[in-house]
């Protein structure tokens, strides 16, 4: 007998089949795709913020690397902009208009290739009737694009939309579950929350922020949402570091693995004796939480797992990097994200690279004689810095 659970993966699957069809054929041989900055259907548009720097100076960084470690994120004019019938396509929820005519205002729209865009299908559209504030975005199933992107963007416009009336939240296909638990740190109900459909979903009325950073791959937002962000999901209660001393493994990563990490993990316990290797996959969103608030060490291969940085307050905080320490370096670039983020409940943050070639999304190696000699100098300098370890807790004279 077929059950429920496998007809709606069977219809998810054939969704997904026929709009992939219709991108690939109207970027070949069908109308082409308009990018629309203007429409009718634009009735209302709100200024949220103005043309921004935020400039971000890592000086564990510098004092570690005896060079400058800065890095400027652009904030661009944006606007909450009041929309009707609409439509929403895809996993990343690309906002149209007309089933040719996306509106492209939002900076993660570059670069993307029509071919990778998914257009609506009227026939098979999901219908909702109710406002919704439309979340889903890029990197859907990516917990650190949901926090450091895409959250910001809804808490920029809440006070502006709550004021209108009920409303509810749109987001991403396939990843309501996990979101949901984010949401309610917001005291957003998972009954006010909406799945968008993996294929179209048509919406009567609208509201729309884009990312608030203009930029490819550094894309923080202002300072002061991450402090609202820190305040709702962690409360008023502060929680002291208990000597915990963490290493973040990769190893259940479907991809970039750090393939000796078993080493990489022996040599820290040797300088870091407390230390604990953990998979944040196994863990709750608020037993996440509560770990990085304990922890005083955190260490471990770059993952989105170091978003949790904005629950962390004075620790040490390290990541390791394949590849070298430059601009080309997207790893690089998305680490400082994280650190700025890490900046906020005023920790150390510092970046240490494989400076071994790499292939993008392939496992990777972190020589272990250089992160022996890395450790070295990164306790002298936290000696340096007049920061002594205790058994794991760092304290700040």
């Amino acid at each position: 007998m077929i059950s429920k659970m496998s007809i709606v993966k069977v219809k998810t699957k054939l969704v997904r089949i026929l709009h992939d069809a219709k991108a690939t054929f109207c970027s070949k041989a069908g109308p082409s795709l308009k990018y629309v900055k203007e429409h009718p259907k634009i009735h209302n548009k709100i200024l949220i913020q103005d043309n921004s720097y935020t400039f971000y100076q890592n000086k564990f960084e510098e004092a570690f690397y005896n060079c400058s470690a800065q890095i400027k994120f652009y904030h661009p004019e944006t606007f909450l902009y009041f929309l009707t019938d609409v439509w929403i396509s895809g996993s990343e929820g690309h906002l149209f208009f007309e089933p040719n005519q996306l509106f492209s205002i939002c900076p993660s729209i570059n670069g993307i290739k029509p071919r990778k865009i998914r257009r609506p299908i009227k026939s098979l559209a999901q219908i909702i009737k109710e406002p919704v504030f439309i979340l889903s975005g890029r990197a859907p199933g990516n917990r650190g694009h949901f926090l450091i992107e895409h959250l910001p963007r809804l808490i920029a416009s809440m006070d502006i939309i709550e004021r209108l009336g009920k409303y509810k939240i749109l987001v991403t296909p396939e990843h309501r579950k996990w979101q949901v638990e984010y949401l309610r740190k917001l005291d957003i109900p998972e009954s006010e929350v909406i799945e968008a459909s993996i294929g179209s979903v048509f919406c009567k009325r609208a509201f729309y922020t884009p990312m608030l950073c203009q930029g490819e791959i550094a894309t923080v937002s202002r300072k002061k949402y991450y402090d609202f962000l820190r305040k709702h999901f962690m409360g008023d209660r502060q929680v002291d570091h208990n000597g915990l001393s963490i290493f973040l493994s990769r190893k259940d990563a479907l991809y970039r693995k750090l393939a000796n990490e078993d080493a990489i993990f022996s040599i820290t316990k040797k300088y870091f004796p407390a230390m604990k290797r953990v998979a944040l996959s196994k863990l709750s969103l608020n037993e996440q939480i509560k770990l990085f608030q304990k922890a005083s060490v955190i260490i471990g291969p770059h993952s989105q797992s170091f978003r949790n940085l904005l629950f962390s307050s004075r620790s040490i905080c390290v990541q390791l990097i394949q590849g070298f320490r430059d601009s080309s370096n997207e790893y690089y670039k998305w680490a400082q994200n994280y650190n700025f983020v890490g900046s906020v409940g005023e920790n150390l943050c510092l970046p240490l690279f494989s400076e071994i070639k790499f292939h993008k999304n392939s496992d990777w190696l972190y020589p272990e004689d250089k992160f022996k000699k890395d450790l070295i100098r990164l306790i002298k300098v936290i000696h340096k810095k007049r920061i002594f370890l205790n058994q794991g807790n760092s304290k700040f004279l």
